[in-house]
């Protein structure tokens, strides 16, 4: 009788050891799902305020944390997760600009803008009639009116693309062990570096069209909004354990467009055979083509669950 209930109990055990995997696995799955909602909506709040304050990057870090609140409603909870994650990896979180490029400033740039600058010798790409300045640059022999430096044209000059990496602690027992097994199979050294020190790598991207003279501005001190593929692991001698932030490209500007003429602002040019529209969902840019700049775009997460 005694060897029956023990087999009972270890078939009983046997059965519940996976059974509570696959449990414990769907509440980490769910709150994966919540977290990539919650994610994109702070990231649209960064880029909304990023794309009506000349992609500043300051305004662009405060807009995010503030839609961090929806994460880590207590004001305590919301410090110390930032705190926690920038011990582990020198900075909490990180949102690149991709656009518009340091190089996109000296193809692009207009010194004759009247409108006050955020700093002394600051330089602005004219957001207002981009569909006359698009006919300049066409008629000055540029290929489709895209920069020789840059590659793009006044109309991705004036979108604000960003990628948002976002490390995530396992909520389940273990997992961050697997997830620090798995890390060297990252291809990229960002989520590399999260998946070492044990945080799930979450990745989105936005795509927004700017509402305000994108300006050139150098990178937050603290690496948390950059321009450059900033490590997350902390240099060795870096002033408070953080890396060294970047600058903004001082541009060589074109001629500018005379207020009061042209056809008004983000109009695009008209669609020829090789323009196209569309959603990113990799690492690399999308196709060439010019697309609306009212279109908003949010990808789907690069999350590395084990």
């Amino acid at each position: 009788m005694a060897a029956q209930r023990g087999a009972g109990m270890a078939g009983f055990l046997a059965a519940l050891v996976p059974v509570l995997g696959l449990g414990l696995g769907g509440v980490e799955l769910a709150h994966w799902m919540g977290l990539r909602q919650t994610l994109s909506l702070a990231l649209m709040d960064a880029a909304r305020a990023g794309t009506t304050r000349q992609a500043s990057p300051q305004a662009i870090a405060d807009a995010f944390e503030q839609g961090l609140r929806a994460i880590y409603v207590q004001p305590a909870a919301h410090a110390r997760a930032l705190q926690t994650r920038r011990h582990a990896l020198g900075i909490p979180w990180q949102i690149r600009i991709r656009q518009p490029t340091p190089a996109a400033f000296l193809d692009h740039a207009d010194a004759a803008l009247p409108d006050p600058r955020p700093t002394p010798a600051q330089t602005l790409i004219r957001n207002d009639y981009q569909a006359a300045q698009h006919a300049r640059r066409v008629g000055q022999g540029w290929p489709e009116g895209r920069g020789p430096r840059s590659g793009l044209t006044i109309f991705e000059a004036n979108t604000l693309l960003m990628d948002l990496w976002w490390p995530q602690a396992p909520l389940a027992p273990g997992v961050a062990a697997v997830v620090r097994t798995l890390a060297p199979l990252h291809g990229d050294p960002i989520g590399r570096r999260m998946m070492e020190s044990g945080y799930l790598p979450f990745r989105r991207r936005i795509r927004l069209a700017m509402q305000s003279h994108p300006a050139a501005w150098p990178d937050l001190p603290d690496g948390r909004v950059t321009h450059e593929e900033a490590m997350m692991a902390l240099p060795p001698g870096a002033p408070d354990g953080r890396p060294e932030a970047g600058t903004g490209a001082a541009p060589a500007p074109p001629g500018s467009i005379p207020a009061g003429t042209g056809p008004s602002a983000g109009q695009p040019p008209p669609a020829g055979p090789d323009a196209s529209e569309t959603d990113i969902k990799t690492e690399t840019m999308e196709a060439p083509g010019q697309e609306a700049p009212s279109r908003e775009h949010l990808d789907a997460p690069e999350a590395c669950a084990p």
